[in-house]
């Protein structure tokens, strides 16, 4: 296991009529033992980086180190790591316990002796009745075991992880996050994982880096990320259902957001968040005219009665998920994203009145997207309620 350091990380391609950067200014310290996941839309530079750490790839600029060894000249079989790919790349002409043992073969270990720890590693991922048969002969999540089996065998310096469970089922994800998780803290294997999945990323990691843009936005545990992000972007793709964003402006010590049919709602920035934000003690009414967006999770908003409430929209659908129900509602054109326990009381296609917890809003800069200020207490990750019904960290 080593600590893994990233610097400056710059990767640029070149393409037809000019250049691409896929990577552009990457820094990451990743401490021994921890479980880091890059975390991001397709095409924010992930995957390139986490090549880049393991060899696959060589950066036009930035230094890779592994522990104090600068690892950037050396190709990825001469950097002991292990690594798992969205393709399971197994050989499909030797039965399973060849598979696993592969990788000690190759470091010219002896016969008894990788037998022997590849069907420890084995018993450790649950498959070890299925280590006589060939691939052919097994489920896709249990191929993906056995890759994983593989990787782990040899005990390398860093486990480096791609997208592996993209082409499982839902249900097979689930099993195989659980699989996972309990490994990686029996092996203690430090983790480098590239996901978009944030399911995936809430309940694995010990830290998320969020990626866009070829850039990092914010690296944090799986709460901070979510409870306390630093911008827009990292409101908005961290959380689902995914956070409602509303314009606004200063209006002396409040911010006003005018929807889409005229109707005014008022909000106070947190007095303690601001001053944290904006390093200065100023009042929020040297801001007046400012443009600002205003942000709230769907779990924060409650539908109540027609004529209660901050706003008055239109119900339009409700999707059942599970315990919960994810409500789309309307105001003129405007949609609205409501998450509630019980809407036996509510019918779609009628007009309710929608509540708002103060408490639990984000300010954001017009220009920036930089988070500036606060509404209220910040939530934490095992609080929200996914789309599934359950805390993000739950399976």
């Amino acid at each position: 296991m080593s600590r893994i350091r990233v610097d400056e990380l710059r990767k640029v391609y070149d393409v037809p009529g000019g250049q691409e950067v896929a990577v552009n200014g990457v820094n990451l310290d990743i401490p021994d033992t921890d479980f880091l996941t890059l975390l991001g839309p397709s095409g924010c530079g992930k995957t390139t980086t986490l090549r880049c750490i393991a060899g696959l790839e060589t950066p036009t600029d930035g230094t890779v180190y592994y522990d104090d060894e600068d690892v950037t000249p050396k190709p990825a079989q001469e950097r002991d790591i292990s690594m798992v790919f969205q393709e399971i790349a197994l050989y499909p002409h030797m039965k399973c316990i060849d598979n696993i043992a592969y990788p000690l073969k190759v470091r010219g270990v002896p016969k008894e002796e990788r037998y022997e720890r590849a069907r420890e590693v084995a018993e450790v991922l649950e498959v070890g009745d299925l280590v006589e048969k060939h691939p052919a002969e097994l489920s896709g999540g249990q191929r993906q075991r056995i890759a994983i089996a593989r990787a782990i065998v040899r005990e390398p310096r860093a486990f480096l992880m791609d997208e592996p469970m993209t082409g499982l089922d839902e249900k097979l994800k689930v099993i195989m996050r659980k699989e996972l998780k309990r490994v990686v803290e029996e092996t203690n294997q430090t983790v480098v994982y590239v996901t978009h999945s944030q399911e995936e990323a809430m309940m694995l990691s010990d830290h998320i880096a969020v990626m866009n843009d070829g850039q990092i936005e914010q690296v944090g545990s799986p709460n901070e990320v979510y409870g306390e992000p630093n911008n827009k972007f990292v409101a908005t793709f961290v959380g689902m259902p995914e956070m409602n964003i509303w314009s606004g402006h200063v209006s002396g010590e409040t911010i006003e957001v005018e929807l889409e049919d005229g109707q005014l709602v008022e909000f106070k920035p947190r007095d303690d968040a601001t001053r944290a934000k904006r390093k200065d003690n100023n009042s929020w009414a040297d801001r007046t005219g400012d443009g600002v967006e205003v942000g709230f999770r769907p779990q924060a908003l409650s539908i109540v009665p027609e004529g209660d409430g901050d706003v008055t929209a239109d119900l339009k659908i409700i999707e059942p998920m599970g315990e919960n129900n994810l409500c789309y509602l309307e105001v003129d054109d405007q949609e609205i994203r409501v998450v509630e326990e019980d809407v036996t009381d509510f019918d779609e296609q009628t007009t309710v009145g929608i509540d708002i917890n103060r408490s639990h809003g984000y300010v954001f800069d017009g220009q920036t997207g930089s988070t500036i200020a606060r509404t209220g207490d910040s939530p934490t990750v095992e609080a929200v309620e996914s789309t599934s019904g359950h805390a993000a960290t739950d399976d």
